[in-house]
């Protein structure tokens, strides 16, 4: 290998910047790209046969394990209201796994930065963010030393479920991450579909709008393409007992939260 395969998350941020702006430049400016690029230790044709090297090619080189992003683990530390601590014996699923989760700002990233395939996705507080107070105290582990709020899962696309869905949808009631939101900011529902009898409901436009806005401001996701989430989802949701994770999680810590954020998504 002419340079390497592991990068830092600083690296694997500048190198995505230096695709984007290589694909824009005329020929004598790539030429200079290329050479930041090389310094940075990424040899596209030489260590991965790609010569014309597109933001979608690079990611799918992270996604597939051939880019490695080093640092990337889950912390065992479990963050609690008043500063308790707990600490979480087993290894971890995504230590089992060998699994690289790649991160996904929606005020950094485009939706290009999301491949357009199956995997598994863990939401997190941006440092100095919050969940909107519903009165009840919660507990929350941390990945990459930010708070877990939500772990799920894309059957199809993460491209379309991670950001279209979640981050810029203007229908809560295609998104479980957006409606818990909403409800915990108690925002009015109104009915889905042209026929209200089926229960499905969403939130005002102008709601909807300050909903993604919010989202967009204070969330962020680490991602990871993966042909068969499903076996990876029970071990996350165990793991991390995100709390706003409502099904499929029995965990005693933080059921107090999760039935209040349930009857708040009723009304």
């Amino acid at each position: 290998m002419k340079g390497k395969d592991t990068f830092t998350l600083i690296e694997i941020s500048e190198l995505r910047s230096l695709i984007k702006e290589r694909i824009k430049a005329d020929s004598s400016r790539q030429i200079g790209i290329r050479g930041k690029m090389r310094r940075i230790g990424f040899y596209g044709s030489a260590d991965f046969g790609i010569t014309d090297l597109n933001p979608s090619d690079f990611e799918s080189l992270i996604s597939s394990g051939r880019i490695k992003i080093s640092g990337q683990k889950i912390t065992s530390q479990i963050i609690v209201p008043k500063q308790k601590t707990q600490t979480a014996s087993k290894t971890t699923a995504i230590e089992k796994s060998s699994a690289i989760f790649v991160l996904f700002d929606p005020i950094k990233h485009s939706s290009d930065h999301i491949p357009d395939n199956s995997g598994n996705y863990i939401v997190c507080l941006k440092r100095g963010s919050k969940l909107p107070d519903i009165g009840v105290d919660h507990e929350t582990k941390t990945y990459q030393s930010l708070n877990a709020i939500y772990t799920g899962i894309a059957g199809k696309s993460l491209r379309k479920r991670d950001y279209r869905q979640h981050f810029t949808g203007n229908n809560a009631g295609s998104s479980t991450l957006r409606k818990s939101l909403g409800s915990m900011f108690r925002y009015s529902k109104i009915a889905r579909d042209k026929d209200p009898s089926n229960g499905k409901t969403k939130f005002l436009q102008k709601d909807e709008i300050k909903l993604s806005e919010w989202m967009q401001s204070n969330l962020v996701l680490y991602f990871k393409s993966n042909l068969k989430p499903h076996i990876m989802e029970d071990e996350l949701i165990e793991e991390l007992n995100s709390p706003l994770n409502l099904s499929k999680n029995k965990n005693t810590i933080n059921r107090e939260f999760r039935t209040e954020l349930s009857n708040l998504r009723r009304k």
